[in-house]
């Protein structure tokens, strides 16, 4: 797709919400991802979140972001929502620990 910054990679990560909420991404890229949630979520909302790695090839790892949503669309059973990420940082798990 055109406008595109980064090239996009389907998936099935399962997605940790500040605040207790989970999600699962669809795709995501270094720039943006898109997640189907049912957590409220509205256009320009900030949301922080987490992504686990669990099969990284040095050991198991969490991506903990900050996003903008640009764009929440209803999806029947839940929402589908767009977002920017501004930041994220990288964290080493335990071996055999998840977070989620």
């Amino acid at each position: 797709m055109q406008g595109r910054k980064e090239e996009r990679f389907d998936s099935e990560l399962a997605i940790k919400l500040e605040g207790g909420g989970k999600a699962v991404a669809r795709n995501v890229s270094a720039s943006g991802v898109y997640f189907v949630t049912d957590v409220a979520l509205e256009a320009a909302q900030l949301v922080r979140f987490s992504l686990e790695f669990l099969d990284f090839p040095s050991g198991p790892i969490e991506v903990n972001c900050s996003a903008r949503v640009v764009r929440v669309e209803e999806r029947g059973v839940g929402r589908g929502v767009a977002a920017s990420i501004s930041t994220f940082e990288f964290r080493r798990l335990p071996a055999g620990k998840s977070s989620h």
